[in-house]
């Protein structure tokens, strides 16, 4: 599914009964149906300015609710990083396979002199995969209808491991790490893994494999680089667990300077809640969440009341 961030809210809502209840619901004509959706999906989206920003939380900048994001097995972040060695091949790929079609139209309308069935084959073999795309469709047909690997000792051991040591690093008040829902992603990764291989059971290989991987994607998404712990709550509700305790320290300050009245300048906010610790800017982004959730409002210039 391409194009993810520009899907419409209906659209959204009904990939998300399809992901979630692995199912779909169908009414029309009178007719009532509900149909199997148990297939993978591989899903882009482009973040919202055009550009990715590595500081910023990943729901605020992809259009897709965070409900639907946590239902993914793994989410990478492909950025556009100048590097020049991988620049030049794509930029000698993408040249290549321009020269090779127009040379191959040109030789279709009038033929070359000197050019051959065989120098065409030899300019196409660069910019041609190297399995064959329908030998590789049949490929993956093949595993899934008939490989159907059981998870053995040593790999469930590595894959439970993994997954208590994560669950390890979190300490009282600290963010979580990882839920149950990235245990079953393992598995489900770890049979992916054994199925390539048309293999009938999941070894330790796979577990290490899927351990990597998953590593991987949880260090790019839900990495708290000030704490060095894992948060998955930036996916799972979209909000982090340092966000969440600054909002909630700005709602106790509005209730103790405003009292029942509930209101209180920004400013003496501010420095109340900097006052325990919390950097201003971060207060300052807490305070312009709570309004743009509707959680508060701003009744006139620099005073802020709760809802």
């Amino acid at each position: 599914v391409d194009e993810m961030d520009k899907m419409e809210k209906g659209d959204r809502s009904a990939l998300h009964e399809a992901m979630e209840q692995q199912s779909i619901s169908v009414a029309k004509a009178g007719i009532t149906a509900t149909m199997k959706s148990r297939c993978a999906l591989l899903g882009a989206a482009n973040p919202k300015y055009g550009r990715f920003d590595m500081f910023g939380d990943l729901s605020d900048q992809i259009n897709m609710p965070p409900s639907l994001l946590s239902r993914f097995d793994l989410i990478f972040i492909m950025t556009d990083q100048p590097e020049q060695k991988r620049d030049l091949a794509i930029a000698e790929h993408i040249l290549k396979a321009h020269i090779t079609g127009e040379l191959i139209a040109q030789h279709k309308k009038t033929p070359i002199p000197g050019v051959t069935d065989e120098y065409i084959a030899q300019q196409l073999k660069p910019v041609m995969p190297d399995i064959d795309p329908g030998l590789f469709r049949k490929y993956v047909a093949y595993a899934k209808r008939n490989c159907f690997p059981m998870v053995s000792d040593e790999a469930k051991e590595a894959l439970v491991s993994y997954y208590l040591k994560l669950r390890g690093i979190a300490e009282p008040n600290k963010p979580v790490p990882v839920t149950a829902r990235q245990l079953e992603a393992l598995v489900r990764l770890a049979e992916a893994s054994a199925r390539i291989r048309l293999s009938s059971t999941i070894d330790t290989s796979d577990a290490e494999r899927v351990i990597h991987i998953v590593d991987a994607c949880l260090r790019q998404i839900a990495y708290d680089a000030k704490t060095g712990t894992f948060d998955i709550d930036k996916v799972v509700t979209g909000i982090s667990k340092e966000k969440r305790d600054i909002v909630r320290v700005i709602k106790d300050a509005i209730r103790d300077i405003g009292g029942e009245g509930r209101r209180a300048s920004i400013d003496q906010v501010i420095d109340a809640v900097s006052g325990k610790g919390f950097p201003r800017e971060k207060v300052k982004e807490g305070i312009d969440m709570l309004l743009r959730h509707g959680e508060a409002m701003e009744p006139k210039s620099g005073i802020i009341q709760l809802i």
